[in-house]
């Protein structure tokens, strides 16, 4: 938990606006500004005011203590965020991940639509949600290489994110996998698709994700996500 912890302090202390990032992760972490607060012993407006910039930028110190506190609520909660935060610092080596990005800042689902060129199959109503990252799977070599662990380690720091698959035929592999699988990415990008399977709406339409296809070469769009912050 230590490398986790001074891994998310020197993002924070090094971040243009400290504020903002302390949100970010507060946010990535799930935890509530009053849950954050009652933790430290401070009132929630201690917290915002950090968070909004209207408090003279923390020192190491606070920021060491706010970090902490996320991590401590996190593990008694279970710790699944610190979990995937150890998967992230120590990858294994899948052949199958083309990217995997976290952003600095969160954003809407509508900005990663129009800079990927995407058409919305089913899940419109979700599309003003925020997004923490990105991971593009080479789904030709996730089926044939991925177990039901590496699985997993395609969401990064967090869930809220896109999950993009390449060299996709019909979409219903992925589908079911992510239907089988304990936790769901926001959103699910299919790039290269010949037909789409009315199974694979039909499962997105059940998770409450958003499906969105997207006609960009691979390469193209690859590039454009890099450019993401």
């Amino acid at each position: 938990m230590e490398k986790i912890a001074i891994h998310i302090m020197g993002e924070i202390v090094l971040s243009e606006d400290i504020g903002k990032a302390m949100k970010k992760w507060r946010e990535m972490f799930g935890i509530p500004q009053i849950e954050t607060a009652r933790y430290l012993d401070v009132s929630p407006s201690v917290i915002s005011d950090y968070e909004v910039g209207r408090r003279k930028n923390p020192g190491v110190n606070i920021v060491k203590k706010y970090v902490y506190a996320l991590l401590e609520i996190d593990k008694e909660r279970g710790g699944h965020t610190i979990k995937a935060l150890s998967k992230v610092l120590n990858p294994t080596s899948m052949k199958a991940i083309l990217q995997i990005k976290e952003y600095q800042n969160p954003i809407g689902v509508k900005e990663l639509l129009s800079t990927i060129e995407g058409k919305v199959i089913c899940g419109e109503n979700n599309l003003s949600n925020q997004l923490f990252g990105h991971t593009v799977v080479d789904s030709v070599k996730a089926i044939l290489e991925m177990n039901g662990q590496d699985f997993l380690n395609l969401y990064g720091w967090t869930t809220e994110r896109a999950l993009i698959f390449t060299e996709v035929s019909g979409g219903r592999s992925p589908m079911v996998a992510i239907r089988v699988s304990n936790i769901k990415p926001r959103v699910v990008i299919f790039n290269g698709v010949s037909e789409l399977d009315k199974l694979a709406v039909k499962l997105a339409e059940l998770e409450g994700i958003s499906l969105i296809v997207t006609e960009l070469s691979t390469d193209e769009l690859l590039k454009r996500l890099k450019e993401m912050k």
